[in-house]
């Protein structure tokens, strides 16, 4: 999962992990206002991916065209590895 670090025009940040279902949201808000698909319209999907977590995180935002008046930039930032990610070196094939 990666996280979005929005910039506001104000200088002020967040950021926010964007889930699976933050991004299935934007894919399914962009269908219904005629976007078209995130491949057709894959800035304005990532903002709204963006949106909807600070959303479900709880984060009280303006309706999406009034917050997005006041990002400046929006980011994706790689996500940290899981421990399940990192190689295991204390196990090591003693053979080696």
């Amino acid at each position: 999962m990666a996280n979005a670090k929005i910039t506001y025009t104000d200088g002020s940040e967040d950021i926010v992990p964007v889930t699976m279902r933050a991004t299935c949201k934007a894919e399914a808000h962009a269908l219904e206002e005629g976007w078209g698909t995130v491949q057709q319209s894959p800035v304005r999907c990532g903002a709204y991916a963006a949106y909807a977590a600070l959303r479900m995180a709880g984060r009280s935002v303006p309706p999406f065209d009034k917050w997005l008046d006041g990002v400046e930039r929006l980011d994706m930032l790689a996500a940290a590895p899981r421990n399940d990610d990192v190689e295991d070196t204390d196990h090591a094939n003693p053979t080696d």
